[in-house]
């Protein structure tokens, strides 16, 4: 009986998901094809109203008893910042963009074809991780407009491992002033790579945000030329996230 509450409660997640962004594509898709999202006022007036949609979401999942949110990170204002965080399960860019205003993010490119999310992630100018130079140069020129950038170096959410890329360093050795990692607790483990919505434990999840490291980027082995910074910087995250067994 325990578990088919549960499974009722993300079911009702889900649904409530659904038809947020629904609504939203009323508003997002408009603006989108006609281009107003490239006046800056535009595009910071979409990533709002998805921080308020996110945020009222995640209350709603507390409320159905799915999960409980801390989000420990108390995030200053600094810009050109990039922030990193692991990926153990479906829902930590929803917890991320609703708790960071107007950010911009780094976002899987299949999303960017999703019936639900494609209005979103266009009318916000959100960057489609396509793992090319244009992915690259848009990062970078976000970054040089003073944006916050959020970004998976997984790329894709935690299997058995936490497996990070290069892309996310190469970003900001070369455009970045700040790097912030974040931590993503989830006990008990759900929503994970490969596994079905249903599949939900009998407890309730926890998630837990918090900071791991915050780093100036101007300082970091600045004796170095970038190529080798780049190295130390994703060998010194990567051992950073294995140690915290996440």
């Amino acid at each position: 009986m325990k578990l088919l509450f549960r499974r009722i409660c993300v079911a009702l997640c889900f649904i409530s998901f659904g038809v947020f962004c629904m609504i939203g594509n009323l508003f997002f898709v408009p603006i989108a094809v006609l281009k107003l999202n490239k006046f800056k006022p535009i595009e910071n007036l979409c990533r709002d109203l998805i921080f308020i949609a996110w945020r009222i979401f995640l209350y709603l999942i507390v409320i159905y008893g799915y999960a409980k949110i801390d989000f420990r990170a108390k995030l200053t204002s600094k810009n050109s910042s990039v922030i990193i965080a692991n990926h153990p399960s479906l829902l930590d860019v929803v917890i991320l963009l609703s708790h960071i205003r107007r950010a911009n993010c780094v976002v899987k490119a299949s999303l960017g074809r999703n019936i639900f999310l494609f209005g979103a992630i266009r009318a916000a100018n959100y960057i489609l991780n396509t793992q090319n130079e244009k992915m690259l140069n848009l990062a970078s020129t976000a970054l040089n407009n003073g944006e916050n950038l959020i970004i998976f170096p997984e790329a894709t959410r935690t299997k058995d491992r936490i497996s990070m890329q290069k892309g996310a360093f190469y970003i900001a050795i070369n455009s970045a002033s700040n790097l912030i990692a974040l931590s993503i607790k989830m006990s008990p483990k759900s929503l994970k790579k490969g596994q079905s919505w249903y599949d939900t434990p009998k407890d309730k999840i926890k998630y837990e945000v918090d900071i791991l490291e915050r780093l100036d980027l101007s300082e970091f082995e600045k004796s170095h030329p970038n190529p080798i910074r780049v190295r130390l910087l994703f060998e010194k995250m990567q051992n950073l996230y294995e140690k915290e067994d996440l």
